[in-house]
């Protein structure tokens, strides 16, 4: 039954007479080539991704290096020089970036000067809240008052 498909199918594609085993073959090539374009494909993105993870590497490398530099050269610089006489900074909770610490002094020196006092940031710590802000916005705002 097979066989009779398969010569009907080839006669009816080109008009020539196609055996099962020329089918067998055509198929068995077809599947060869896809996956061993597969299997090249596979060792092309590996051996991209080695090529990066060894770049990748060796920049942390070298930033490592620099920042080791740095704190040497920091220790040196206050091996050599006494401290100063200022006030203490303020203690910086982990996670928070020094940019933000200087925008909130920055903003509480601004309004001491108004108000003529010198005011100090003592510590800056991040909130602990209870619901996310889009939550506790939508909450504000349904249970406003008409």
């Amino acid at each position: 039954m097979y066989y009779n498909t398969a010569q009907l199918l080839s006669s009816k594609l080109s008009g020539k007479d196609y055996t099962a085993t020329d089918i067998a073959s055509v198929v068995i090539t077809g599947m060869s080539v896809v996956f061993i374009g597969l299997i090249l494909l596979v060792l092309f993105v590996s051996i991209y991704g080695g090529i990066f993870n060894k770049r990748n590497q060796k920049k942390k490398a070298a930033e490592e290096a620099a920042k080791k530099a740095a704190e040497a050269e920091k220790a040196k610089q206050a091996e050599n020089k006494p401290a100063p006489a200022v006030s203490k900074a303020p203690v910086i909770e982990d996670g928070i970036e020094e940019e933000i610490v200087a925008v909130i002094a920055a903003a509480v020196a601004a309004m001491g000067a108004k108000s003529g006092k010198k005011l100090v940031v003592k510590s800056v710590k991040r909130s602990v809240s209870q619901r996310d802000p889009w939550a506790a916005a939508g909450l504000v705002d349904n249970t406003r008052p008409f």
